[in-house]
């Protein structure tokens, strides 16, 4: 087997040159117009979306100042400045908000629209979904409203979706299937005050647990109506008489006698028909002794003198 001479390998090399070398110097040449191709689109990608940014904040700042139609004009240079960027979407739907609390509601439908259309992430075309079908449900557009909701699929907005699900059953008169998304709310959402209330609203009555209310009693006339018992008192204590004091029928006493201690810590006599002030019942009246009768003194003998 013959081998190249190197003057062979030379002329091999200059033929496969000619042949290839034109595509090659135009793919390294296209590899270097997409590699700086690329990093200009990534830096001008930054800097809109950093413009984007900065929109978005005037737009916020416009929003917060009583000034709407500032607001609205930030909001609609930014939607049309910027339409694939985040910020765009976010401003239609502050833009919707303020057109319903102005009562606006069919520019409130175009901004969600807008949302819904031109949004890149699927989170914010969700939101708008719910909120637009908030708006149809609120205008009596129940099929509407329905049909948004099918499209809502982030699993972030589950207890939002259930419970305009709930609604949307309790407008069109289906109490079951209204408790049934309450409760699947209230389980995605852990804890809604709002969602409670709602199914205590809705808690299902059975014919078994209704207790039928007792019939009204016939309207008696005045003089048949029953007085009011009279209230019971305790009955005040009569007064009774103290017996009276026996007289004296002894001997009559000496001036000079002096009642005992007894004697003279008893009540004085006095004549019977005067009573003697009632006692509480309580206490009974203590019996009166009579007094006792003063005994004569003896004389004194006077023969021994």
């Amino acid at each position: 087997m013959e081998q190249y001479t190197d003057d062979e390998r030379v002329e091999d090399l200059r033929k496969w040159w000619k042949e290839n070398g034109a595509s090659i110097l135009i793919g390294i040449a296209l590899g270097v117009i997409a590699i700086f191709g690329w990093r200009y689109w990534i830096s001008h990608r930054d800097a809109q979306a950093e413009t984007a940014s900065q929109a978005y904040d005037a737009f916020v700042a416009a929003v917060e100042k009583p000034d709407a139609d500032q607001a609205r004009q930030r909001g609609q240079a930014l939607t049309t400045g910027f339409p694939k960027s985040p910020y765009a979407a976010l401003a239609a739907l502050r833009l919707a908000h303020l057109a319903l609390d102005g009562g606006d509601r069919a520019t409130a439908v175009q901004h969600l629209e807008w949302a819904i259309d031109h949004a890149r992430l699927d989170e914010l075309r969700d939101i708008a979904r719910l909120r637009l079908a908030r708006v149809r449900l609120a205008a009596g557009q129940t099929a509407e409203a329905e049909k948004l909701l099918e499209g809502v699929a982030t699993a972030s907005l589950n207890a939002e979706r259930e419970e305009l699900k709930g609604d949307l059953y309790l407008a069109g008169n289906h109490p079951e299937k209204a408790r049934t998304a309450y409760a699947a709310a209230l389980a995605a959402s852990g804890d809604s005050r709002l969602l409670q209330l709602k199914l205590d609203n809705l808690a299902a009555t059975t014919s078994d647990a209704v207790v039928p209310a007792p019939p009204a009693p016939p309207p008696q006339p005045e003089s048949a109506k029953p007085e009011s018992a009279p209230v019971a008192t305790a009955p005040a204590p009569t007064p009774t008489a103290a017996p009276a004091e026996p007289a004296p029928t002894s001997a009559p006493a000496a001036p000079t006698a002096q009642p005992t201690t007894e004697s003279a810590a008893a009540v004085p006599a006095e004549p019977a028909a005067t009573p003697i002030e009632p006692t509480p019942p309580s206490v009974p009246p203590l019996p009166t002794e009579p007094a006792p009768a003063s005994t004569p003194v003896p004389p004194v003998s006077t023969s021994g003198q």
